[in-house]
């Protein structure tokens, strides 16, 4: 049996703890009750329980201050919290201690039922067969849902009902078929992640609750994007599923309690009438999802809302080729200032909808990845990460804070990774040739800028960066070419003097040589 302390300064809500569940049939024993602090922290110590849990606010020690200290007590003590107060600091700091999870008051027996369970199961306990069955059925949940996902996002036809009979269990007829999203956003999610982690949890085991009682069939998982909801029913009526995922919806935002500024969208795909319209059912649904940070609405409805689905952003070369330079050379200055310019540009486009700016957000992001790809190895994951706390961003100005902060990080990083592998001479040669490049620059004049004899500076500036020194300036001058082609104002002339070239002849030479195109050619092509 698992050991379990309730605390709580109300005497009535311990009597309700007590009676509302079937302790010994979940497999927990109550070793000691308390109404203030310091009497849970004597109980912790004395009893030395497994699970603690706690009122959020508590006389003589707050909920804080004894999740603190019973930690210190005992390393390996779970905890819940139960929070009936608009208190948003000390709910958000008492998830930060690591707490497995919360409740709201008043308290409900299947949510407290559902957390000891999972708890049990997390503990390593013999579980209870019940609790077996119940996450085995939600892993063919979550198995559905991500196959109804992956042939929306291919626009193929989702399962016959034959096929989700034999794979799912589900019983499929005549009726009516639609997905649905619940999407909750709160402003600070990349802050605090398990506590979004726990809120997503909560949301689900809602939808589940008030779903299942509607529908004939149904399933629902989180998604990056939210709660995805598969339903089924053999008779449609309206206002009973309006009713329903409102329900579901205030629900959600009941958890301001510790969620301070929560906001549900609940998104509907249209109505189907066989299975294998779903996907382009679900298309719909996450269309919607996505607009929402566009136009914050409680209910969307692709019933009486068509989604333009159609309606795509494409980023030119020319722009394209900004961000990818700047990310390249890990000029962090020089990226944000084009993410900033990028932002300006898109947030007043007429029409802009949310599947717009997650085009926006994909291209800044892989043209940001192969840039920086050019000088070293991006973290693994960084892309997919990136790509899944666009999900966690409720409004555009978080999309720009995303790309702003997770790129930067990455050029941060990966800056400080070459400045390593370089030898200080190198840098200050690099730094003092794309200040002078202009010039008429030679091997000796960088060599004695840096303090080295130029036969030994030729020697170590190969060995460092792969290449000779004109090479590398020749590159370089190309380079900045290129950049200076794209401007209207400036002639192939112009441009050869501001790189170093008087000769116009060999500058056009040397350009075509390395690019495969003459520089008139190239200024037509990315005019």
């Amino acid at each position: 049996m698992l050991k379990v302390v309730l605390a709580d300064d109300e005497k009535k809500i311990i009597s309700l703890m007590l009676k509302l569940v079937d302790w010994a049939g979940l497999g927990y024993e109550v070793v000691g009750t308390a109404n203030d602090g310091l009497r849970a922290l004597d109980l912790v110590q004395q009893k030395q329980p497994h699970l603690l849990i706690t009122d959020i606010r508590m006389p003589g020690c707050s909920g804080l201050d004894l999740i603190r200290r019973a930690k210190g007590l005992q390393p390996g003590l779970h905890f819940i919290v139960i929070s009936g107060y608009r208190q948003f600091e000390y709910a958000q700091n008492a998830l930060k201690y690591g707490v497995e999870d919360y409740l709201l008051k008043p308290l409900k027996q299947d949510e407290l039922s559902d957390i000891l369970l999972r708890l049990k199961d997390k503990l390593g306990e013999e579980t209870a067969l019940e609790y077996h069955l119940q996450k085995n059925g939600e892993r063919r949940q979550d198995l559905l849902i991500a196959a109804l996902k992956s042939a929306a996002e291919r626009q193929q036809p989702f399962l016959t009902a034959q096929q989700a009979e034999a794979e799912y269990d589900l019983r499929f007829g005549e009726g009516c078929y639609f997905a649905a999203l619940i999407k909750p956003d709160i402003s600070y999610a990349d802050q605090s992640l398990d506590g979004y982690r726990i809120m997503m949890q909560h949301t689900l085991e809602i939808v589940r609750r008030e779903i299942q009682p509607l529908a004939d069939e149904c399933a629902a998982a989180v998604l990056w994007e939210g709660v995805a909801v598969l339903t089924y029913l053999r008779d449609y009526r309206a206002v009973e599923v309006k009713q329903c995922f409102t329900k579901i919806r205030k629900e959600v935002e009941k958890q301001r309690d510790l969620f301070w500024g929560i906001r549900c969208t609940v998104c509907l795909g249209s109505r189907k009438t066989c299975p294998e319209q779903l996907a382009a059912s679900m298309r719909e649904a996450l269309w919607l999802c996505r607009d929402r940070l566009c136009r914050v609405q409680p209910w969307r409805d692709a019933e009486s809302e068509e989604p333009a689905l159609d309606e795509r952003y494409q980023m030119d070369t020319p722009h394209k080729k900004r961000f990818q330079e700047a990310a390249e050379y890990l000029d962090e200055t020089r990226f944000t200032q084009e993410l900033e310019d990028s932002y300006r540009l898109i947030v007043p486009r007429k029409p802009l909808n949310g599947q717009m700016l997650e085009d926006w957000f994909t291209q800044v992001l892989e043209t940001s990845l192969y840039g920086m790809q050019q000088n070293a190895k991006v973290e693994p994951r960084f892309s997919e990460t990136m790509r899944e706390n666009f999900w966690r961003c409720a409004a555009p100005q978080d999309i720009l804070l995303l790309l702003r902060e997770g790129v930067c990080e990455q050029l941060r990083r990966l800056s400080e990774e070459k400045s390593l592998r370089e030898t200080r001479p190198i840098t200050e040669a690099k730094r003092y040739i794309q200040q002078h490049y202009q010039q008429a620059l030679r091997l000796e004049d960088v060599s004695s800028a840096v303090g080295f004899n130029a036969t030994y500076f030729s020697v170590l500036f190969k060995k460092e960066t792969g290449q000779n020194f004109m090479d590398y300036l020749t590159e370089l001058r190309i380079n900045k070419s290129k950049e200076l082609l794209c401007s209207d104002t400036l002639s192939v002339q112009d441009v050869a003097e501001q790189v170093g070239y008087r000769d116009l002849k060999y500058f056009s030479r040397l350009f075509k040589k390395t690019t495969g195109v003459s520089p008139s050619d190239y200024k037509k092509l990315y005019k």
